[in-house]
């Protein structure tokens, strides 16, 4: 994990490319968030600096074992370190957009419903991806029979991606090729070497009940730009209905059959849908920068440049 930055805030008196900071859910990994990063996107011209990371006992993290640990608390308290780094290091004149997918959603609006002061004016938007309070919880119900259900280890990768394509809920042969073989890392067993979990589920139980408590709450409560993204209307609970209703986010149904690995199910879909509401809100930011700008310089009689002043009347309009 990156050092712990003292503090989040600064300045963004030039404008640089916005920066996206992706969070996947349990067991996914990092290179989910790059294929859409990666997805063609030319009907949207506009530049971004995409920034991922594998969770502690995800994916190739250095941070091996200790899922029994792996409270809320520790996931947001990871994901701040994180969100320092690239506040202040990869875009510290950008606007900065936080995507969270699953449990990665319930991370980022933890964190950032718990510093809204440091992230002040760095932070523009939140886009939230296949998560709602009541019916993750609900979904917790099923997990132990669910982790029993599937196999402990696979004869190949192959066998793998076989097995998420008919039962575990992905549809894209195209994205289990990509993001099955992260999950997998090698065991002996029997004498035989096979492909087993890289990410012990099974030792999170004590900890996952918490991972969603007041998920809708601090979402709602957030005060960036938001959208929620889903894979079908079915998934909103009643809290996030009348918020909804209410305008307090923008609210996005993927379709086309999709499962819950929405960001490898239905890759250039979300892509688009990310970078249309980043460039909405960095246009509209940039917009009533210069509107503020010319108002302050009318105020103050007009713009001084190098000793000389341009009268307000003078100004374009």
């Amino acid at each position: 994990m990156p050092p712990r930055a003292p503090s989040i805030g600064g300045s963004r008196e030039q404008h640089s490319p916005p920066g996206p900071a992706m969070l996947r859910g349990a067991t996914s990994v990092a290179v989910n968030a790059l294929m859409v990063a990666n997805s063609d996107a030319e009907a949207e011209d506009i530049d971004m600096v995409v920034v991922t990371y594998d969770m502690r006992c995800h994916g190739l993290s250095t941070f091996a074992g200790g899922e029994e640990q792996l409270s809320l608390g520790v996931m947001v308290a990871d994901f701040v370190d994180v969100l320092r780094f690239v506040l202040e290091e990869v875009c510290p004149a950008g606007e900065a957009f936080v995507l969270g997918h699953s449990v990665g959603g319930s991370v980022v609006a933890h964190a950032l419903a718990d510093h809204k002061k440091e992230t002040k004016g760095r932070v523009s938007g939140v886009i939230l991806v296949d998560v709602v309070e009541g019916t993750a919880k609900m979904s917790l119900h099923y997990m132990n029979d669910f982790l029993r259900k599937r196999p402990g280890h696979f004869a190949t990768v192959k066998e793998a991606q076989t097995w998420f394509l008919q039962h575990g809920g992905m549809r894209s042969a195209e994205g289990a090729a990509v993001s099955v073989p992260p999950l997998l890392t090698t065991a002996t067993v029997g004498g035989e070497c096979v492909f087993v979990w890289r990410t012990d589920l099974q030792k999170m139980e004590h900890v996952w009940g918490g991972w969603f408590d007041e998920l809708d709450k601090k979402f709602v409560s957030l005060p960036y730009s938001k959208m929620l993204c889903l894979a079908n209307a079915d998934r909103l609970d009643t809290e996030l209905t009348v918020a909804q209703m209410q305008g307090k986010f923008q609210f996005e149904i993927i379709g086309n059959n999709c499962g819950h690995y929405i960001m490898d199910d239905a890759t250039a879909t979300i892509a688009a849908k990310v970078r249309r509401f980043v460039k909405r809100i960095v246009v509209l930011t940039r917009k009533l920068h210069a509107v503020n700008m010319k108002a302050e310089m009318t105020a103050s009689g007009g713009l001084h440049f190098n000793n000389a002043t341009i009268p307000a009347s003078r100004m374009p309009r």
